[in-house]
């Protein structure tokens, strides 16, 4: 037991119960661009971001083309003369997001949005904000960013935009996360369930919709969980897993975290056998990914499962897996 404890203590540096991979949002790079205004395109504030610095893996793996599909999605057309110059500033922008150049990306946007204000442009106003916003809510300016995106709300209210928009119900679920991360929990609670309701009322044939169905589902349970709610949590996450599986396959680097989220919330419901199922899957998708970075944690989790149900041995396997992974990843 103590042998045990002391290769868990070793997995990972702070040293809770469990390490909470999918607390980094499962779903953050599989809304597509049309699904959003800005798709995030890097590591959102999470609870247990001060202990852990896992890299994201974008769902789009040029970032040009990525760039360049979102203008044309919100109607800029690069042939016109008088934008062109907003075009290649607004993807500067995005690139300098991709590589962390947080400053620079805001200097960036705030010079776009002084050329779409002299332009008269309301779609580049609006694109500007909704960067702006996302740039102040993944470092974490959570004040700046619900008033950035109340500001997008209403410009997409003012010019149009049915209240019950996939584009409307992602500006909501965003503010309804901030609320969450304030601890407002009344009003994120109102904020989440206001999403769920709205996005049923949408054909899941249509694949914008079902992804943003995932991620409301995906950040609805990770509120619950935090309210204490693991029941009620599990019904979400198996939701955000059944889009994810159906999307990405059931042997992505996504659809093995999500499962790693199930383990622990299973645990949590005091429903081990359920919580060893779901992370033993998790090891097998993570044995065949070709990025092992997550799968320590996963197989140390999986030893703690099974030192609780009493299984010493079969969790001193895993624990020691763990250990030997983790060391590997930081070598690297």
């Amino acid at each position: 037991m103590l042998k045990i404890a002391h290769i868990l203590c070793k997995v990972a540096p702070n040293r809770h119960l469990f390490c909470p991979i999918i607390c980094k949002t499962i779903f953050k790079h599989l809304v597509a661009e049309k699904t959003s205004l800005c798709t995030p395109i890097y590591p959102e504030p999470f609870k247990y971001n001060k202990y852990f610095n896992f890299k994201s893996h974008s769902f789009l793996s040029h970032p040009a083309v990525f760039a360049v599909s979102i203008l044309t999605w919100l109607g800029f057309n690069q042939d016109e003369e008088k934008e062109s110059e907003l075009i290649m500033i607004l993807k500067r922008a995005i690139l300098c997001t991709q590589r962390e150049e947080f400053e620079k990306a805001e200097q960036m946007l705030h010079l776009a949005l002084r050329i779409a204000q002299q332009q008269q442009n309301r779609q580049g106003i609006l694109y500007c904000y909704d960067l702006m916003a996302n740039l102040a809510f993944n470092t974490y300016s959570l004040d700046k960013a619900e008033k950035l995106f109340v500001s997008v709300l209403q410009l997409l209210l003012e010019g149009g935009t049915p209240k019950d928009d996939i584009k409307v119900i992602h500006i909501s679920l965003k503010l309804a996360r901030i609320c969450q991360l304030k601890a407002n929990i009344e009003r994120a609670d109102i904020g989440y369930k206001w999403c769920l309701e709205q996005i049923e009322h949408h054909s899941k044939d249509d694949e914008d919709t079902k992804l943003l169905y995932g991620v409301i589902n995906d950040w609805y349970a990770q509120y619950l969980l935090d309210i204490g709610n693991s029941a009620k949590a599990l019904i979400h996450l198996n939701e955000a897993y059944k889009v994810c599986n159906e999307i990405e396959g059931i042997n992505s680097e996504k659809c093995m975290l999500l499962l790693n989220d199930l383990g622990i919330t299973s645990f949590r419901a005091e429903d081990y056998d359920r919580a060893e199922k779901f992370l033993q899957e998790a090891v097998n998708v993570g044995r065949k990914l070709e990025d092992k970075s997550h799968l320590g944690v996963i197989h140390a989790n999986l030893g703690l499962i099974l030192l609780q149900k009493g299984v010493y041995q079969e969790a001193e396997k895993f624990c020691n897996e763990g250990k030997k992974l983790e060391v590997f990843r930081q070598i690297i």
